[in-house]
C-alpha cells in the first residue's frame, strides 16, 4: 500500500540532508517499506532530492521504526530564491 504527504514540510538547502523516522501504530512491522521525498514545487524552492540509507530499526519483537535520509544534491545555482527543496515523505511497501 502506498502513502503520501507524511510529516511536516521540510526545506533542504543544496547539500543539506535530513534523516526521517516513521512508523505504524504500536511499532507494527509492515515488511519492506521504501520512502522518498514528496516534493512541493515552487520556482523559488528548487532542488534535486534523493532518498538513501533506507532502513529498519528493531525496537523489540514485532516492533520497528523505519528510517530514510533525504539529501538535496543540487548545486547552489539551482536554489534561485534563497530557499531549498521543500518536501515531506511518500512511500509504500514492496510485495
Amino acid at each position: 500500500m502506498s502513502w503520501n504527504n507524511a510529516g511536516p514540510r521540510t526545506t533542504l538547502e543544496p547539500g543539506g540532508s535530513v534523516t526521517w523516522t516513521y512508523s505504524w501504530p504500536n511499532g507494527q512491522d509492515m515488511g519492506l517499506q521504501l520512502a522518498g521525498p514528496n516534493v512541493f514545487a515552487d520556482p523559488s524552492d528548487l532542488g534535486t532530492l534523493v532518498a538513501s540509507n533506507q532502513g529498519k530499526q528493531i525496537n523489540g519483537i514485532n516492533n520497528v521504526t523505519y528510517v530514510v535520509t533525504i539529501t538535496n544534491v543540487a548545486g547552489p545555482e539551482t536554489a534561485t530564491g534563497g530557499g531549498g527543496g521543500v518536501h515531506n515523505l511518500q512511500g509504500g511497501g514492496v510485495v
